[in-house]
């Protein structure tokens, strides 16, 4: 994880003052700038889905107010959230898997760009990543099961077979010995070796799938079970096998195999080792079993797991109020993984505690929908477009992308992944799309806490594909496995590279929808101090409250009650009379508007008649138009 989480922390401190702010950045800055009954009473009208990253923010900026301070935050979120990324790549399949997927994630352009970004997009991603990994420990789904493994304890049926809960899923979490070791059984799925005990013969061996047969430990021979998981019986015991008729039996391996496969009946996501014989001593597995929690222990540990899973995602809900949906996905990644009941009952308890803290937010969030009126009701393009904003952008890289995606679904060797992640990158995208076609809501940057999907599955499609490339060469992969682990670390390095011009663009001013500073400054040297300024529609008023000085001259002649007072992002305006009243001694006057086709221009309408528009300027995302008086000023 520390590779990914560096690069990451590099590429997010790169180019991260870029010398200005955008709209959304503005405010972030004015917001978390206020006093605390300030914000309070801002939320209350406006920009409630923020509440709770303004409050975290408030004490950042309150030590040294800027937009590096302010974008920090997000930079750090992102290498969290790189790290649970390799983190949950690691604990659902391998540490290889992982480690891609953190690099995969890190040098995504998008994650990039949201890591660079004042808002809370980065935040909600790590902590939806924090939630999938505590799912992943509280249900049990940290075992890699891999195709053709036998699932499901291979119990031994004959008294002193050393059981163990030796199954396939479990010894798929890492990869399966290339060759018989000595005194083992043949490779297989999941096996476990029973010492000299009453009913067995030495060296008996249970299998979770599949039969061979191979040296056992004491010079037996250890056939492996059936598909049932029965231990076979070996040769019969020898005299100086069977204690004597007066004698009390020695607890044997044997007997500690039994017990240890009583006990290796383990909650799902338990790590077991096969049972392999100690000289001297009992079986790893049975050292294990003896060792392990009661149930009322393992029943506490799991309540534990579940508070913290439903307190992760109530914070990351209530950080934005769309990253609830996590939990639809998280729902489908039980019921795909055939969750047992107190799984689903931990599961549902969690979830319930944190849509109960949400709800409020939601309800209030819904009387301030007027914010996000600019946003039309979605195309199924809409769809593709994520698709391929997460998962290129670049068409090369795009392809990459969806063909190990492709490979890793079809072809899945770990099992545990592809119910995870799937569900995670599909279905909040198709639920809020749903959504939107009713109330119109959907944008990309709601959804950046699901793209932590597609790293992990391109990873586990890499490993596969790495796996069947290699099945043919064993015996490199035994010398040379950090050749394979190099050589997909380099595949993610020219794939970054391809997209450098992606990343480089992401640095500059343009990169965003606009650039404050700029506009600032340029309404700075065409204006004089002491004229008037109208902003059309009020919201406009963020040049000014983002970068104050270029504008410190004008007259903001329509303003009423300035936003902190009111609270309001942007303040209150006069009415039409007072406006006029304002500007009777007025000879020109200055109007900042949006540069938007959909606005209406209130404040032009007033100057119609009385003024003529002298001159006009069209910036990026603003037109600056200078009137002047028609007539003698009244």
């Amino acid at each position: 994880m520390v590779l990914p989480m560096a690069v990451m922390l590099g590429l997010g401190l790169w180019g991260l003052d870029r010398g200005t702010m955008w709209r959304d950045e503005s405010a972030t800055y004015q917001m978390a700038t206020r006093t605390l009954p300030q914000i309070r009473d801002a939320l209350g009208t406006v920009d409630a889905v923020h509440g709770l990253y303004y409050l975290l923010m408030h004490p950042l900026l309150a030590l040294h107010p800027s937009e590096v301070t302010m974008r920090l935050p997000s930079v750090l979120a992102a290498v969290a959230a790189t790290a649970l990324v390799a983190a949950l790549g690691c604990r659902l399949a391998r540490p290889r898997v992982g480690l891609w997927a953190g690099l995969l994630y890190a040098a995504t352009p998008v994650v990039t760009h949201y890591a660079q970004e004042g808002r809370s997009y980065a935040l909600v991603a790590a902590g939806a990543a924090w939630a999938t990994y505590l799912l992943v420990g509280a249900a049990g789904l940290a075992v890699g099961a891999a195709t053709g493994g036998a699932r499901g304890a291979a119990t031994g049926a004959t008294p002193g077979a050393a059981t163990g809960a030796a199954t396939g899923a479990a010894t798929a979490d890492r990869p399966a010995p290339d060759r018989p070791a000595p005194g083992r059984g043949a490779a297989g799925a999941g096996w476990s070796a029973a010492g000299p005990g009453a009913g067995a013969g030495p060296g008996v061996a249970s299998r979770g799938a599949g039969s061979a047969e191979a040296p056992g430990p004491a010079g037996g021979v250890a056939r492996a079970a059936g598909p049932a998981g029965e231990a076979a019986p070996g040769p019969a015991a020898t005299p100086a096998d069977r204690p004597a008729p007066d004698q009390a039996p020695t607890p044997g391996p044997g007997a500690v195999s039994r017990a240890a496969g009583e006990a290796g009946r383990v909650a799902p996501g338990a790590r077991v080792r096969s049972a392999v014989l100690v000289r001297g001593g009992m079986p790893r597995v049975a050292r294990r079993a003896a060792s392990a929690p009661g149930p009322e222990r393992a029943a506490s540990g799991a309540g534990w797991r579940w508070a913290a899973y439903g307190s992760v995602v109530a914070v990351t809900a209530l950080l934005h109020v769309f990253a609830v949906l996590m939990l639809a996905a998280h729902a489908l990644t039980l019921l795909v993984s055939r969750a047992p009941r107190r799984v689903w009952w931990g599961w549902g308890s969690a979830a319930a505690g944190a849509v109960g803290v949400m709800v409020p937010l939601a309800a209030l969030a819904r009387r301030q929908s007027a914010q996000i009126a600019w946003i039309r009701h979605p195309t199924p393009g809409r769809l593709w477009a994520v698709v391929e904003e997460f998962a290129g952008p670049s068409a090369l890289v795009l392809a990459l992308n969806l063909l190990l995606i492709a490979v890793a679904v079809v072809r899945p060797r770990w099992r545990s992944l592809t119910a995870v992640a799937l569900p995670l990158f599909c279905v909040p995208p198709v639920l809020l799309f749903a959504l939107a076609l009713h109330r119109p809501c959907f944008h990309e940057r709601y959804l950046l806490f699901t793209l932590a999907g597609i790293p992990l599955l391109a990873a586990a499609g890499v490993d596969r594909l790495a796996r069947v490339l290699t099945d043919r060469r064993r015996a490199m992969v035994d010398r040379r496995r950090a050749v394979v682990v190099a050589a997909g670390v380099l595949a993610v390095g020219c794939g970054f590279v391809w997209q450098l011009p992606l990343h480089q663009r992401e640095r500059e001013p343009l990169s965003r929808q606009d650039d404050l500073a700029a506009l600032a400054a340029a309404v700075g040297r065409l204006t004089r101090p002491g004229e008037p300024v109208l902003y059309d529609p009020p919201k406009e008023r963020r040049i000014a409250i983002a970068y104050p000085r270029p504008l410190a001259g004008l007259r903001d002649i329509a303003l009423g009650t300035p936003g902190p007072a009111s609270g309001t992002l942007y303040g209150v305006d006069v009415g039409r009379a007072e406006l006029l009243r304002r500007l009777g001694g007025a000879r020109s006057a200055w109007v900042i508007a949006a540069d938007e086709p959909e606005t209406r221009r209130a404040k032009a309408t007033v100057l119609t008649g009385r003024f003529q528009l002298a001159y006009s300027l069209c910036l990026p995302g603003i037109r600056l138009e200078h009137y002047v008086r028609a007539g003698p000023a009244r």
